[in-house]
């Protein structure tokens, strides 16, 4: 066994080292994401950098394990490049430009060492830095500035490898407790920065798996535990981690069904009326022989049963929402796998595809149907990765795609893709649904590239978002009391409304967000939420503002009770 390796002062990193050093850092993610997690501002349910920066982690191990040469140059590459396709999440991409940077300081080397280990992570900085539009203090890139800075004071002093991590992570803690004050935000809610810890996580992990062997790390890293494992920074902001879990639904009507029904005759005349005492949120779109079905059942069997009177049944899909509720609310950390769903709109049209970022059944079907080309699977607490965004681009039969992200989180993400892809790729930095929608809109087929980004960033402007979830925490926001469990009203940056009565919530931010220019006002209700619920508050909303015309659209999304979409 290799473990507890003497570093010897003249000591140089290898591929071995590196390797070991990306695999502890992984576990020490995998281990710790969770408090990296709640260190959220706000108290709702989009912590995420833990997760985000552990996958993104995560990808850069499966292409390290592959590589059997000799240069670390080499390996660092293929990290860097691995972590980028991978990247989820802002925390994700900034780590993997950090990767990036170290691999540009490393390129062409066999072994590294404690000079050369810290200049390669000058370039870090460099690339971490160059990678966010406007770059903030008291965030990640502070603690990596002034960890690389540790690094280099360390070797000017004569230290070794070891020595100089040690300096690295020391530097960095004492950056990160600077976070809370050189933040606003941070301050008020009395918490570090999130990505700063993660990198501190990281080196911590680089650091610990110097001195062990891989064999220890691919065996007992795989169990959930290492030999002599150390308790990592971490563990201070554990007190942070208590989240609030909803209680599990109870719905009258569980079962989201879906359907197409084919029929020879094309009469569908009566359907709708036969099935709409089966349940509730009933949708019957009909089109010569075919008729797409979506209803809340308790029976999808007697769903079934009707439709088949009427034609062949297909592309059936039945899912329990109380199932779906509990993946999407017992972490704040929730994440699935992101799928690119085909569109049907403009594929022989135009020179130029569109590529949305969306979740929740009914928003899926709304951006399809104004015509985007793909969709791919991600939202809040669910970010896409690289990767999957330009797999969506390169699906395209156009030369030219417009990615609509809408969420701040994936922007970043979507940025990389402009890099990557040999087609001309711009992304409209869409950061909500609405505003996505707002943007779709805009876009024309027959006008050029540059005239529908300009018209669709014109579109998503003038589009207000308002959201309705719930804390997961207890904190006060600029003077405002949330105590974990209630209902929330986001608007912009801001909590506008918290309540234990969700449609209270919904209806004071319904009377923040609406003013008397406006017109349209259109609330998306979400997965969770029943037919009669939100019929409801629309006509609630309605009544406050009779001169506004008020739309009802379920867009079946998780994380939010009610979106609305004001203009």
């Amino acid at each position: 066994m290799e473990s507890d390796i003497r570093i010897q002062p003249d000591y140089l990193l290898s591929v071995k080292d590196f390797k070991k050093m990306i695999l502890g850092a992984s576990y020490f993610f995998e281990r710790e994401k969770d408090k990296i997690d709640a260190l959220n501002v706000f108290p709702v349910p989009d912590g995420d950098t833990g997760t985000n920066m552990s996958m993104t982690l995560g990808a850069a191990v499966e292409g390290s394990m592959s590589y059997e040469g000799q240069s670390i140059g080499e390996l660092s590459e293929i990290v860097a490049s691995h972590a980028l396709m991978g990247a989820r999440g802002n925390s994700g991409v900034i780590l993997s430009q950090i990767l990036r940077g170290i691999a540009h300081g490393l390129q062409q080397k066999e072994t590294v060492s404690p000079g050369e280990l810290s200049k390669a992570l000058q370039y870090a900085v460099v690339y971490a830095y160059k990678a966010v539009s406007t770059p903030v203090e008291g965030t990640i890139l502070t603690v990596a500035r002034e960890m690389a800075r540790g690094v280099r004071n360390a070797v000017r002093q004569g230290e070794d490898i070891h020595k100089s991590l040690e300096e690295a992570v020391k530097s960095g803690k004492e950056a990160l407790e600077k976070t809370t004050e050189m933040l606003p935000a941070l301050k008020e809610a009395g918490v570090v920065d999130a990505g700063g810890l993660g990198l501190l996580v990281f080196f911590e992990g680089c650091l610990y798996a110097m001195k062990k062997s891989l064999n220890d790390l691919l065996h007992q890293g795989r169990k959930g535990a290492l030999d002599d494992d150390p308790t990592t920074v971490a563990a201070l902001y554990e007190k942070s981690t208590e989240v609030f879990t909803p209680e599990p639904l109870d719905l009258l009507y569980p079962y989201c069904t879906e359907m197409v029904i084919k029929a020879e005759n094309g009469d569908f005349s009566g359907l709708e009326d036969e099935l709409a005492s089966g349940g509730d949120s009933l949708i019957v779109a009909a089109d010569k022989n075919l008729a797409k079905i979506h209803i809340h059942t308790q029976s999808p069997g007697l769903i079934l049963q009707i439709a088949h009177n009427y034609g062949s049944l297909h592309n059936i899909k039945i899912e329990n929402m109380e199932d779906q509720h509990e993946e999407a609310a017992s972490s704040a950390a929730a994440v699935e796998t992101p799928l690119i769903l085909p569109g049907t709109g403009r594929r022989e049209q135009g020179e130029t595809g569109i590529i949305s970022v969306s979740f929740g059944e009914g928003f899926r079907e709304i951006f399809l149907s104004l015509g985007a080309d793909e969709i791919v699977f991600g939202g809040q607490t669910m970010n896409p990765k690289v990767e999957d965004l330009l797999k969506a681009v390169r699906k395209l039969p156009q030369k030219a795609a417009i990615i609509l992200p809408n969420n701040k989180n994936i922007i970043m993400v979507a940025e990389q893709v402009k890099n990557l892809s040999e087609k001309n790729v711009e992304v409209v930095e869409t950061r909500t649904l609405p505003e996505g929608l707002g943007a779709l809109l805009a876009y024309k087929p027959d006008q050029s590239f540059d005239n529908n980004l300009t018209a669709m960033i014109e579109g998503m402007n003038r589009v207000k978002t308002g959201l309705v979830t719930y804390a997961t925490r207890a904190t006060s926001v600029k003077g405002l009391e949330v105590k974990a469990g209630e209902y929330l009203g986001l608007f912009g940056d801001k909590i506008v409304s918290a309540s234990q009565g969700l449609k209270q919530t919904a209806l004071e931010l319904a009377d923040e967000i609406i003013e008397e220019d406006n017109d349209i006002a259109t609330i998306f209700y979400g997965h969770d939420i029943p037919r009669s619920e939100a019929d409801s508050l629309a006509r609630a909303v309605a009544e406050n503002n009779p001169e506004l015309e008020i739309e009802l659209q379920y867009g079946g999304q998780p994380i939010y009770y009610y979106i609305f979409s004001v203009e």
